[in-house]
């Protein structure tokens, strides 16, 4: 993209920067901000708008409500770094609801997907003002420049922060339901495809028990690959999801040991499950702890953690 100013703008060449995972604190050197449930996006803006996935794709098809982006951000040519979100239930960004427009690839259903749940672009960041790579500046000189240049809309909103308090900001996110919060540097530069510490994320974690029902065999180094886990659901199993992380070496040889013990049993699901590899199901004896960021419309867990078995607890409980 040629700027007016003649500037190139360098498309689908600036990674986003990267967070380190934290827990909440208090500090006058950093903001804190609301970490969006969405998809990681650059917007480069010069008289058109071009959406930039994580990973570089180009995703300004899928989103053709966000195509008048750069109608509300002056001081063109300019990149925002933001997030793409879907808003579901009392507002809050719905992943599933994002995940389904992600999904689509026909145009017509791209359309009527964006007049039924339209997308929006929270920006909370700005790389490139007047075609000027303004990265190396620190980030509370950029939040400056953000607030100047951008024209809120309903497609296009900039992410608020507080300074100083996080611990209280993450609870009042947390209590909001939302995924969590971000933490960052106010002298910190913008490190294009780096993760650093000068940006923390602090998710709001939720736990439960979980029965487990069956595994998959690891490949590899690893013997086991994930625990598939289920629930009761009046009287019948119904399955929420396998677990792949949490468990060292050492617990995976006590897993395997435990999972060996008991009896193989057919498929304890009603239908079958996409998405599994060479299942082994087992009887549904064994419940472990899983830490997971939320729960799918249909139950399944989203970012699961495994934290070990629960030896007190019966699978009917």
């Amino acid at each position: 993209m040629m700027g007016e100013n003649g500037g190139r703008l360098p498309v689908f060449q600036i990674k986003p920067m990267l967070a380190v995972a934290g827990r909440p604190f208090d500090s006058p050197d950093f903001i804190y901000e609301v970490k969006w449930d969405g998809y990681r996006c650059l917007a480069y803006l010069d008289r058109k708008t071009v959406l930039q996935s994580r990973n570089l794709l180009d995703i300004t098809p899928a989103f053709p409500e966000l195509a008048g982006l750069y109608h509300r951000v002056g001081m063109q040519p300019a990149v925002l770094d933001g997030e793409i979100v879907v808003p579901g239930e009392k507002g809050r960004p719905s992943f599933s609801r994002l995940q389904a427009r992600g999904r689509l690839a026909d145009p017509l259903k791209i359309r009527q997907a964006a007049l039924q749940t339209p997308a929006v672009f929270v920006a909370f960041d700005l790389l490139y003002c007047r075609g000027e790579n303004i990265m190396p500046q620190p980030l509370h000189w950029r939040k400056g420049l953000l607030q100047e240049a951008v024209q809120p809309g309903d497609n296009l909103v900039i992410s608020s922060f507080i300074e100083t308090h996080g611990t209280t900001f993450f609870a009042a996110c947390a209590r909001q339901g939302l995924e969590g919060v971000m933490a960052k540097a106010k002298e910190s530069p913008y490190l294009p495809g780096r993760r650093s510490s000068h940006w923390r994320k602090i998710r709001h974690i939720r736990q439960g028990e979980f029965i487990i029902v069956g595994y998959e065999p690891g490949t590899g180094g690893r013997r086991l690959g994930a625990l598939i886990l289920g629930t009761y659901r009046q009287g019948r199993l119904a399955y929420r999801g396998k677990v792949g992380t949490g468990f060292d070496r050492e617990e995976e040889q006590m897993l395997l040991g435990e999972l060996k013990k008991l009896k193989e049993v057919p498929p304890p699901f009603g239908e079958p499950v996409p998405g599994l590899t060479r299942p082994r199901w087992v009887e549904p004896r064994l419940v472990c702890t899983v830490e997971y960021l939320e729960q799918t419309p249909d139950g399944r867990l989203r970012h699961p953690s495994y934290r070990g078995l629960r030896w007190d607890k019966e699978p009917g409980e």
